[in-house]
């Protein structure tokens, strides 16, 4: 029901309407103990919650609004790989033996969320049809071309297509120069993922309540006590699973990324041949471009893109006029078709686009950064963060565990990102 739900989540969003129902929840009005304390109700705290009550790990988790409420139930929904950076970019960052641990435990993410999804049976439009990354020039088609050949290195079975095969596949005349194609990804409903993530965690013993932000969280003798306004939480240790929705409540994890925002647009279900003319074998697909667009078509046939920049503060009718304009130059077989559907979401990004698990303090954990690849990194990470907190060794974590990054000029260069893609798309007349 959608007069239920928070203003953002009713500006016209696809996914809200068409997601499978989200289990029944209701506000925190006790005062509980537990082993674990979440605080977040998307991708990262429902895989952390399930993984930990699997291994019988005691879990409450608090969601300040409703499920999957920030960037888990607003993005596009392409399950990928990876991050956006190259293998070598994060081998410079962290060093061979760290760099190879964490590419080798995202290279495998789609695989982990689609085992998920088949062995829970869970109602959420999956589909492992691959992705398309693709050239929009020669130079992006050099890039890819690099990109390609590490991701090959690394053991991940990607393949390049050319460019006739990719205007194929793809359905636009625009791409031209080719593609990475990733064989093992695919798309989701992103929002129903997440719902059924929490249906999975509740029927393994999590403690999930809705609509209780927390007030306050403390270190109180040995164990975290966290506030609601109308009860409190004392657990040994707590993950904060916020990322760029992280509010003043959350110990400073607001700081350590730069919120961005992206904005979907999805049509009504489209003719048949139409539907048949773009994406016809499934993929998701996603292109070099400065401003990034992303396309795919969902389980009733609705073509669902997705751009830089956000639908508030009086741009929305500029930032939809230059994404139909996009979309015509991109599928000029769909000139004249409104969008129906129109939601904005935040990631959260950092400086050298590397997620980042930071810990704040003794029993303390919080992930963010994930730079726009949301689904396969908060399950992969959900899962280890259970896992290393269930066996008390980190031996085995797979990413680098950091103290609290402070990101500088944050809100100036989250402004930047606005502007500067509102501008970007208001002088370009190409489409």
């Amino acid at each position: 029901m959608t007069e239920n739900l928070p203003q953002e989540l009713r500006e016209k969003s696809l996914w809200v309407e068409t997601a499978v129902a989200a289990p029944s929840c209701e506000m925190l009005e006790a005062d509980l103990q537990t082993d674990v304390l979440v605080i977040g109700a998307g991708f990262t705290g429902l895989s952390s919650a399930l993984h930990l009550a699997e291994q019988g790990v005691s879990v409450v988790l608090l969601e300040a609004g409703c499920i999957g409420y920030g960037g888990s139930g607003r993005n596009a929904g392409l399950v990928n790989a990876g991050i956006w950076k190259n293998p070598e970019h994060v081998t410079r960052h962290l060093g061979v033996e760290a760099a190879d641990r964490f590419n080798l435990a995202l290279r495998d993410s789609p695989a982990m969320v689609f085992d998920l999804v088949d062995r829970f049976q869970m109602q959420c439009d999956a589909r492992r049809c691959g992705t398309l990354h693709v050239a929009y020039s020669t130079r992006g088609m050099s890039y890819l071309e690099d990109r390609c050949q590490q991701l090959q290195n690394m053991g991940a079975a990607v393949e390049l297509v050319d460019g006739p095969r990719c205007r194929e596949m793809s359905g636009s005349p625009q791409y031209r120069h080719g593609a990475i194609l990733d064989p093992n990804a695919g798309t989701i409903q992103p929002l129903g993922y997440a719902r059924e993530l929490a249906r999975i965690a509740i029927a393994q013993g999590v403690s999930l309540y809705h609509r209780s932000p927390t007030r306050t969280l403390a270190r109180q003798g040995d164990c975290w006590l966290a506030t609601t306004e109308h009860g409190r939480v004392s657990a040994d240790q707590v993950i904060i699973a916020t990322n760029a929705y992280a509010d003043a409540a959350s110990v400073g994890v607001g700081e350590s990324t730069v919120p961005v925002h992206i904005f979907q647009c999805a049509t009504a279900p489209l003719a048949d041949d139409l539907r048949d003319s773009i994406l016809a074998e499934g993929q998701g697909m996603w292109d070099t471009h400065s401003l990034l667009t992303s396309s795919r078509i969902d389980a009733d046939g609705r073509l669902v893109m997705s751009y830089p920049g956000h639908l508030q503060k009086g741009q929305r009718a500029s930032r939809q006029a230059w994404a139909m304009r996009k979309r015509d130059y991109l599928f000029p077989q769909l000139k004249g078709i409104p969008w129906e559907y129109w939601w904005t979401g935040r990631i959260g990004v950092t400086t050298n686009n590397i997620l980042r698990v930071q810990l704040l303090a003794p029993g303390l954990f919080a992930p963010a950064g994930y730079n726009g690849r949301g689904i396969g990194t908060g399950t992969v990470i959900g899962k280890h963060l259970a896992q290393t907190i269930a066996s008390g060794n980190r031996g085995d974590f797979p990413f680098p565990i950091e103290a609290l990054y402070r990101e500088k000029w944050r809100q100036s260069r989250a402004g930047y990102y606005d502007y500067g893609t509102l501008a970007l798309q208001l002088v370009d007349k190409r489409w």
